[in-house]
C-alpha cells in the first residue's frame, strides 16, 4: 500500500519524482489572481486559531460543510429561520468555544471527503505550515488544534510570515479601480519580502444592468475630476486609474463574464445605453451585451497600451441560494457552474482587442491575455482559441476545476493544443493565508504528468532540458509574461 501523502504524493514514477524533487520544489511563488487582503498584509497581525485561519474566509470549505449538513451557524455565523431545526445527528458535541465547534465541525466534514481536493490542500497545510503528518480525524482533533494554535502564536506565523514560509516572492489582490491603494502603498514603504501588487478589477463599469451601475459612474466622474459627456469620457477616467494602478505596482486586469458578453455595435448605439444605464433606466439583454462587448474591446486596447494582462475568468452562475445570500451576503459558496455558449462572442472580443492594438510602436508586446473557463464542456474550446492569438492564454485550472482530475484534463488539452513549455504555472484564487500548497499539488501533478510522457516512451528523457522546462513553468514563465 502506498503510504498517506509521503514526500512522492502524486509521483508515480522515478522520472516524476525527479523532476519535482530537483527542479519543481524549490521554486518560488507568483501568485497572480487571488483575493486576499492587502490590508491584513501589511497590519501583519496573528491571524488567530486554526479555526480563523481555516474558516474565516474560505468558501471552498464552507460550501463542503454546507454539503454534509452541518449547521449554518457553524459555517458563516449566520442564522437561517427555515433551517433552525438542523438534524441533530449533525450537531458538533462537546460544548466547547464557538471556534473550536466550527473546527470540529470541519473536521467531520473532512472524514468524508474522499477524492475531493480540500482533502489533499487540508493535509498539504497540515503538512507544510504545521509538520503535522498523520490524517486528521475526529480523534485526533484536540491534538492538532493544540498543536496548530501554539504555532499560530508564534511571530513568524503572522501572513506575511505565512507567506514568506512558502517562497512566495510577488502576490496579485483582487482591487476596486477606486481603490485607495493605500494597504499596497505601506506595504511597498514597509519593504516587505513579498510583493504585493494591486489588480485592477472593472466588473462595476461593465454591469450596465446593475442597480449599483449609475451610483458607480457617478462616483468614477467625481474621481476623475471631469464632466462626462459621453461614454469616452469613461474610458478617459479609466485610463487615468490604470495608471495610477500601475504606480501602485499594477502589472494585470481582471474580469468575471457570467452570461452573454457580446453583441456587435458602434458607438452611437453603446453611448445611447451608456446614458441610458447611467439614468437607472433597464437595461434589455441585447443592450447589456452590446454595451458589455464594447467596452470590453476598449478595456483590452488601453490594457496593451499600459502593459496590463487581461485576465477573463467566463461562467460562474452566482447567488444560486437566495435564502443564504440574504442571510450570509455573496462569496460563500453557493456559486456553481454557468452554461452558455460563447467561442462566437470570445472570437469577436479577441479580434477586437488584438485588431485594434496592432501598428501601436508603444505596444512591444503586443495585447497579453489570459482565458479561464469554469465549465470544463468549454475547455477545448478556449484552448484553441487562445492558441489563435500571439501572447494569449489558456489560463490555470480555475475554481470548480482546480483538483486531481481537472488539472490533469487542463494539462493535456493545453499540451496537445498550445506549447506546455510556455504554459504559466497556477495560481491560488483564495483568500485563505494557508492555500499556497495549492502550488505544490499543481507542480506534482505537472511532474507526474511530463514523468508519465517519458516513462511510455512518448517523450524523450533529456534531464536538463526537462528540468528547465519545469521550472519555466512554475514561476519563470509567469514573471515574464506579467512583465515584472
Amino acid at each position: 500500500m502506498t503510504p498517506f501523502m509521503d514526500e512522492d504524493f502524486l509521483l508515480q514514477t522515478q522520472t516524476a519524482k525527479t523532476l519535482y524533487h530537483k527542479y519543481a520544489q524549490n521554486e518560488p511563488i507568483f501568485d497572480f489572481h487571488n483575493h486576499l487582503s492587502a490590508q491584513e498584509i501589511f497590519e501583519n497581525k496573528p491571524i488567530g486559531n486554526l479555526a480563523n485561519a481555516w474558516l474565516d474566509h474560505d468558501h471552498y470549505k464552507w460550501r463542503a460543510m454546507r454539503a454534509a449538513g452541518i449547521p449554518e451557524e457553524l459555517i458563516t455565523g449566520a442564522t437561517i429561520p427555515e433551517l433552525e431545526e438542523a438534524d441533530p445527528a449533525q450537531e458538533v458535541a462537546g460544548g466547547e468555544d464557538d471556534d473550536y465547534s466550527r473546527y470540529l465541525a470541519f473536521v467531520k466534514t473532512l472524514q468524508g471527503c474522499v477524492g475531493n481536493p480540500l482533502y489533499h490542500w487540508s493535509h498539504l497545510e497540515l503538512q507544510r505550515y504545521f509538520g503535522i503528518t498523520e490524517p486528521l480525524t475526529l480523534k485526533n482533533a484536540r491534538q492538532v488544534w493544540d498543536k496548530c494554535n501554539e504555532l499560530l502564536a508564534k511571530p513568524e506565523f503572522v501572513p506575511q510570515g505565512l507567506l514568506a514560509k512558502m517562497g512566495v516572492k510577488a502576490l496579485c489582490t483582487t482591487d476596486d479601480p477606486l481603490d485607495s491603494l493605500e494597504w499596497h502603498k505601506k506595504i511597498a514603504e514597509q519593504n516587505a519580502q513579498v510583493k504585493v501588487l494591486p489588480s485592477f478589477r472593472p466588473d462595476p463599469i461593465l454591469n450596465a444592468d446593475s442597480p449599483d451601475f449609475a451610483n458607480y459612474i457617478s462616483r468614477l466622474q467625481k474621481f476623475s475630476g471631469m464632466r462626462f459627456k459621453s461614454i469616452d469620457d469613461m474610458f478617459v477616467a479609466l485610463a487615468a486609474r490604470m495608471d495610477f494602478f500601475k504606480q501602485h505596482g499594477s502589472v494585470v486586469s481582471d474580469h468575471s463574464l457570467e452570461g452573454d458578453f457580446y453583441m456587435p455595435s458602434n458607438f452611437t448605439d453603446v453611448n445611447y445605453i451608456f446614458e441610458k444605464a447611467w439614468m437607472g433606466k433597464h437595461l434589455t439583454r441585447e443592450e447589456a451585451a452590446k454595451y458589455k462587448g464594447y467596452v470590453l474591446i476598449e478595456l483590452g486596447k488601453l490594457y496593451a497600451q499600459k502593459g496590463f494582462v487581461m485576465q477573463l475568468h467566463i461562467g460562474a452562475l452566482r447567488d444560486n441560494n437566495t435564502i443564504l445570500l440574504n442571510q450570509a451576503g455573496k462569496n460563500i459558496g453557493e456559486d456553481s457552474l454557468n452554461d452558455f455558449n460563447y467561442a462566437p462572442q470570445l472570437s469577436a472580443i479577441l479580434n477586437g482587442i488584438y485588431s485594434g492594438s496592432t501598428g501601436d510602436p508603444s505596444l512591444s508586446k503586443g495585447p497579453r491575455v489570459i482565458l479561464y473557463n469554469l465549465n470544463p464542456k468549454d475547455n477545448e474550446a478556449l484552448a484553441t482559441m487562445a492558441a489563435n492569438f500571439r501572447n494569449c492564454q489558456f489560463g490555470p485550472a480555475w475554481w470548480f476545476n482546480d483538483h486531481k482530475a481537472g488539472i490533469e484534463e487542463q494539462l493535456r488539452i493545453y499540451a496537445r493544443t498550445s506549447v506546455l513549455g510556455r504554459y504559466v504555472g497556477m495560481l491560488t484564487d483564495s483568500r485563505s493565508f494557508l492555500s499556497y500548497p495549492r502550488h505544490e499539488y499543481f507542480r506534482r501533478i505537472l511532474c507526474n504528468f511530463i514523468g508519465t510522457q517519458v516513462e511510455q516512451g512518448e517523450f524523450p528523457w533529456d534531464e536538463e532540458s526537462l528540468g528547465q522546462l519545469v521550472k519555466d513553468i512554475c514561476y519563470k514563465n509567469s514573471v515574464e509574461f506579467f512583465g515584472l
